[in-house]
């Protein structure tokens, strides 16, 4: 029903109440306009692409019972612009401008010529603002800068400038809008349009539209007819807690519309704000299995493929950051064309822990299979990175920005190609999206400046952000889309999300280049704050009359950014019902009684009835939690005597270490030792040597040292000692350590090694002479491992490297393992408790070993550790290793070699004071589960290794 009729000129405006009563009236307008001339073209103006659809779709039904008519076209004023100006061939041979050309000429003038612009002309946010406001110029510029404000005199001085250096090659929207309204001054022109009707059409912001509307009222006149209910509609206002459970309360009511038979293309839901309902709206829905047509929960920008091209872009190529490539391998889109990569696993690993350098390793010893592995991925992965950094400079070393865009096209295809002929959909999708961004790139050639690889990040970076990715098509599912998608629409159920204020209405800001004070003294009046507040209000009435049942929601609160949300202004004078909370829904049903998911509908049931039967996965989850909460041992808790096979080759050696590991913590050995689960650290973060660094390279520099010694080819001499520590700094030396932290750790170890070199001397001096450094025994090849009947019966069979054995002129045998950290964890070993309760085994087994350098079978043989460093105060801590000894090793570790063979792994936690696998897992939750379980019967004979230290 109308309910007024206004003539104003060559245009009529008829308004109604609603959205399906103006969709009668179109018909009925559009069958009059035709009455006795089947073929008289009648031009229908929707205010969307969508609208135009979904208008064509409904006088397809209505017109001539249901035949339709051939002479109707539904399409938007930019559209028929469009069309119009293609007809008469104005614009022939000139392209759209793109945002990006436009934004090239404007830093090419801000290169040339910055002005006030000078200290922020690099930044491509200052050409992005200016080519912005470049847009609403092309109208609105005036002919004499008189009077405007230097700012808007430069901003202007700019735009001139680029639309000089783009010419005639490009046209801008204005003109377009202005090539139109020349041709609807042909009769012919006019003639194919016919009767125009404009539905559901806001007042237009563009002023070079506006100029285009009116000529179409003035040379083909229009009447227009539109919807808007009154400002306090009886509508049905929801509030949720914030926009997450609105997203769930839409989705459960649209499932409740569904159940009750309305279509899912019959149902809208539109949205304020793109953050965060875009995403959280279409994630719900595919959550749902709900199909819709609108954007994706994901921009092109959320894609691992946008995301990877842009953390490569923004790598140096002369020396590339392994860590960035890493991330990229991980998100699995970036591979080699040109090679086999290793896994992006086993690469991290050869990033933190590179293989050993041939030449450093034992030359009387073939590598193994799996070290040639090693070596063979780490030369592959290192080629790949010094290729991946060569081609990278090729782009950002391109002269022209064709060559740029042909350069990145060829590094997309050669590192972030498709991995099969045939790829997921989503991703295909991508891939063209992220290709057409590549191959914008060459608009730039002789507009912008040469490019360089900051004007290359950017340029790719702008063309990424700007593009989205749509899913679904109309009239394949519930039709998703904001406030201005929803204006027009042939639904019969309308959601209206996020109607609060701050949202709806949205703040509108000034453009601080083209002020509003600025307005009067412009070429044509641009619209105001005021105006386009005004003009989002309409637009907002106009999408209350979509559909025949509305329901509007809105959050109570924000739990991003926190505070508390409130309905719009536009909604004054509604009532408004409070939803309850999604976890409310969860224990006492949501108000549709629908879940919204399977995921939801499983969590009720659980929290209703106790189980849910038939499901496996929950089951076991729910025997995880309660086996850890109540401190049971089973094989949720590391008991794996019943389930698993042998954890260990009895026949293959095995380091005393080894044994040390499972007491510190077993199910830390089973991760690491079995599982293979190793942790690494990242060696380019850290600002100074570490102290595993340095005792390995102390290690290292006393090892080459006393190997002189023993071979003869050297003699001692401090001064040679400090001449190796010299060539290991140079070797060791990190980058990214901090100067100053490592010239005073160099300055420690000379001191710590001087005193070592002076330590030993006198023991020269008192007869002890060098036998053996870096000692291997258990290897396949050397010195057979030491063996250890067990009280079991078994045998265990030891592998080591000792690093170093001497021997009294007397006699005697010392076997010395240095240490560089405390001694006070190791005051505990004495002959009398030669493992400090069964914790510590390799100076027992050292000692053993050390037995086959003895010329006396009734001489003593010590073992020892000794501390080089000033930290452990120079001391040495050890024992003579006899017949006692030897009986403590082998009931201790026949009780660690039993569990072992057993499989018991109970999750006793390591320190937290460094990184390891209880941090990880976190240390508060294993420390939890420990305490229930430590005094579980099974575990009851090892009790003793698991006290803890005071």
């Amino acid at each position: 029903m109308s309910t007024s009729s206004v003539l104003e000129g060559h245009s009529s405006t008829q308004t109604y109440t609603s959205t399906p009563e103006a969709l009668q009236a179109l018909a009925e307008a559009v069958t009059q306009a035709q009455q006795g001339k089947p073929l008289q073209p009648v031009t229908v103006l929707a205010p969307s692409w969508a609208a135009a659809q979904d208008l064509a779709h409904y006088l397809g039904r209505v017109l001539s019972d249901g035949r339709g008519s051939a002479a109707v076209r539904t399409t938007t004023l930019a559209d028929l612009a469009e069309e119009l100006a293609a007809t008469d061939g104005q614009l022939a041979g000139r392209a759209p401008l793109p945002a990006m050309v436009r934004e090239g000429a404007v830093t090419a003038v801000l290169a040339d010529a910055p002005g006030l612009f000078a200290e922020v002309a690099d930044q491509p946010a200052t050409a992005r603002a200016i080519a912005a406001t470049s847009a609403a110029l092309d109208a609105a510029c005036p002919d004499t800068l008189t009077g405007l404000s230097p700012l808007v005199c430069e901003v202007a001085r700019v735009h001139r400038a680029a639309a000089g250096i783009l010419g005639g090659s490009w046209y801008t929207s204005h003109d377009l809008y202005s090539a139109a309204a020349t041709a609807l001054q042909t009769p012919r022109i006019r003639k194919l349009l016919g009767p125009v009707i404009g539905f559901q059409l806001a007042e237009e912001q563009d002023p070079s539209a506006a100029a285009f509307r009116a000529a179409l009222e003035q040379q083909a006149g229009t009447a227009y007819l539109t919807a808007m209910p009154s400002p306090a509609p009886g509508e049905e206002i929801l509030s949720a807690s914030d926009a997450d459970d609105e997203a769930r309360a839409v989705v459960r009511l649209v499932i409740e519309k569904l159940r009750t038979g309305t279509p899912g293309h019959r149902i809208g839901v539109f949205y304020s704000a793109a953050e965060p309902y875009r995403a959280l709206l279409a994630q719900r829905f595919d959550e749902a299995g709900i199909s819709f047509a609108g954007p994706s929960a994901l921009a092109l920008a959320d894609t691992g493929l946008a995301r990877g091209l842009g953390n490569l872009l923004h790598l140096d190529p002369a020396k590339p950051d392994v860590r960035v490539i890493l991330d990229v391998m991980s998100q699995g889109v970036l591979h080699w064309r040109e090679g086999n990569l290793p896994s992006s696993a086993v690469c991290e690993r050869l990033h933190a822990s590179p293989p050993a350098e041939q030449e450093e390793a034992d030359e009387d010893r073939e590598p193994t299979e799996a070290e040639q592995k090693r070596q063979q991925d780490y030369a592959q992965f290192t080629g790949f990175v010094g290729v991946l950094g060569e081609r990278l400079a090729e782009v950002f070393t391109a002269r022209t920005w064709t060559e740029a865009a042909g350069t990145l096209a060829e590094f997309v295809t050669e590192f972030l190609g498709p991995r099969s002929e045939t790829e997921r959909p989503e991703l295909a999708k991508a891939r063209k999206a992220l290709d057409e961004v590549v191959r914008d790139l060459g608009l730039l050639h002789g507009i912008a400046p040469a490019p360089s690889a900051a004007a290359v990040r950017a340029a790719v970076a702008q063309g990424i952000e700007a593009r989205r990715l749509p899913t679904g098509s109309i009239g394949t599912g519930v039709v998703l889309g904001s406030y201005d998608d929803g204006v027009g629409r042939d639904l019969d159920v309308v959601f209206i999300t996020g109607a609060a204020d701050g949202l709806a209405p949205a703040r509108i800001r000034e453009n601080p280049l083209l002020p509003d004070s600025a307005g009067h003294l412009l070429a044509v009046k641009l619209p105001t704050i005021h105006e386009r507040s005004s003009a989002r209000r309409e637009q907002f009435r106009q999408l209350l009359a979509t559909g025949t049942e509305r329901t509007i929601l809105f959050p109570r609160g924000n739990l991003r950014a926190g505070g508390t949300l409130q309905a719009s202004r536009w909604l004054a004078g509604t009532t408004v019902t409070d939803l309850p909370s999604f976890a409310h829904g969860l224990m006492h049903g949501s108000p549709t009684g629908v879940a919204a998911t399977g995921q939801e509908w499983r969590v009720r049931r659980l929290l209703s009835t106790g189980s849910l039967t038939g499901d496996a996965v929950l089951a076991t989850v729910s025997e995880i939690r309660t086996d850890r909460r109540n401190g049971t041992f089973s094989r949720f808790n590391g008991n794996l005597t019943s389930v698993c096979g042998p954890i260990i080759d009895p026949q293959r050696a095995i380091s005393p270490t080894n044994l040390e590991d499972w007491v510190i913590s077993p199910l830390a050995y089973f991760l690491r030792r079995v599982l293979r689960a190793e942790l690494f650290e990242d060696v380019t973060l850290e600002v100074q040597i570490s102290n595993l660094q340095r005792g390995n390279l102390m290690h290292k520099v006393l090892e080459d040292y006393v190997r002189g010694l023993t071979d003869g080819s050297q003699t001692v001499s401090s001064e040679r000692l400090l001449e190796i520590a010299e060539a290991a700094f140079e070797s060791t030396t990190n980058p990214a350590w901090l100067l100053h932290t490592w010239d005073r750790d160099k300055s420690r170890i000379r001191t710590d090694l001087q005193k070592v070199h002076d330590s030993d001397q006198q023991a020269r001096e008192n007869g002890w002479q060098h036998l053996s450094v870096e000692a291997e025994f258990g290897a396949e090849d050397g010195e057979p491992p030491v063996e250890l009947d067990l009280p079991n019966g078994s045998t265990v069979r030891f592998r080591g490297k000792v690093d170093r054995v001497d021997r009294h002129s007397s006699g005697q045998v010392l076997v010395i393992d240095y240490k560089t950290g405390k001694a006070d964890k190791y005051k505990k070993l004495t002959r009398e408790d030669p493992t400090a309760g069964g914790t510590r085994f390799q100076l027992p087994v050292y000692g053993l070993f050390a037995r086959r350098f003895s010329t006396d079978p009734g001489a003593e043989v010590r073992a020892e550790y000794r501390f080089i460093t000033a930290d452990g105060k120079y001391e040495r801590v050890g024992y003579e290793v006899g017949a006692d000894v030897e009986t403590r090793l082998r009931e201790d570790a026949g009780l660690v070699m039993a569990a072992l063979q057993a499989g018991i792994f109970p999750p006793r936690p390591e320190s937290d004071r460094y990184t390891n696998h209880t941090t990880l897992m976190g240390a508060a939750g294993v420390r939890h589960t420990w305490e229930r379980l430590k005094d579980d019967p099974a575990l009851s004979d090892y009790s003793r290794f698991f006290q803890e230290e005071k």
